[in-house]
C-alpha cells in the first residue's frame, strides 16, 4: 500500500469517527441533564401532598371527633372589630365580642381550638363558630379571646393554633411537620396533646 493511500484510509476514518462523536453529543447533553430535570419536577409536588395530606388529617380529626394524627397551624392572627359585635355568624349564632369564639376559613364549626400567642406565650381556647379571615391570616378572634392573649393593642399576633379533643374524647396527637418532610417523618415527629385540663392559662 503506498503512504498516499495510508493517509487518505486514515483521513478518511478519522472523519467517520468525528461525525459519530458529534451526532451522538446531543443525546449525551439530554441523558446527562435528565436526572436533574426530574428529580426538580418531583420534589415540589412530593412536599405540597404532604402539606396537603396533614391539612386533610387535621379537618378529619375535627370532623369526626376521634384520635387520630392532627397539625399544629402557625400564622397571623387578627381579631373582630366592634362593628360586628350583634351580627350572625355563620353557626347561626349571634356574635358576642366578650365570648371565647373565633373565625376560622376551614375548619368544621364548633371546632375547639388552643390559641397560644408566640409574642406574649400566652393561651386561650376559642370554639370556631363563623367563617374567616381571608387576608393571609389563619384566624379572627373575640375580643374576650384577643385580650387573654395580649393582643387587642397591636392588632395582630404570630399565634400556634391546636385542634383539642371533644371532653369526652383522648387527646390527639400534633405533628410539627416542616414543609419538607415525608410522611414517615411527620409522623415521627408526632408528639400527644396535654389534656385540656393540663393546660396553662395566663
Amino acid at each position: 500500500m503506498s503512504a498516499t493511500l495510508g493517509r487518505l484510509i486514515s483521513r478518511h476514518f478519522l472523519s467517520t469517527v468525528a461525525v459519530a462523536v458529534l451526532g451522538a453529543a446531543p443525546c449525551l447533553a439530554q441523558d446527562a441533564t435528565q436526572p436533574a430535570g426530574n428529580h426538580a419536577a418531583v420534589k415540589t409536588p412530593w412536599a405540597d401532598s404532604v402539606r396537603r395530606a396533614l391539612a386533610a388529617r387535621m379537618h378529619r380529626v375535627a370532623e369526626e371527633g376521634r384520635t387520630a394524627l392532627a397539625w399544629s397551624q402557625h400564622g397571623v392572627a387578627s381579631w373582630y372589630g366592634a362593628r360586628f359585635h350583634g351580627r350572625r355568624t355563620e353557626s347561626g349564632a349571634i356574635f358576642d365580642r366578650n365570648a371565647l369564639t373565633a373565625a376560622h376559613p376551614t375548619l368544621p364549626i364548633g371546632t375547639k381550638l388552643l390559641v397560644r400567642s408566640e409574642d406574649t406565650g400566652r393561651s386561650v381556647v376559642v370554639t370556631v363558630n363563623d367563617r374567616g379571615p381571608f387576608n393571609h391570616r389563619i384566624i379572627d378572634l373575640s375580643r374576650a379571646a384577643a385580650e387573654r392573649i395580649g393582643m387587642v393593642a397591636s392588632g395582630t399576633a404570630r399565634v400556634a393554633l391546636t385542634p383539642l379533643p371533644a371532653a369526652d374524647q383522648p387527646s390527639v396527637e400534633v405533628a410539627q411537620a416542616a414543609d419538607e418532610d415525608t410522611p414517615e417523618q411527620a409522623i415521627a415527629a408526632s408528639v400527644p396533646l396535654p389534656a385540656a385540663s393540663h393546660i396553662r392559662r395566663r
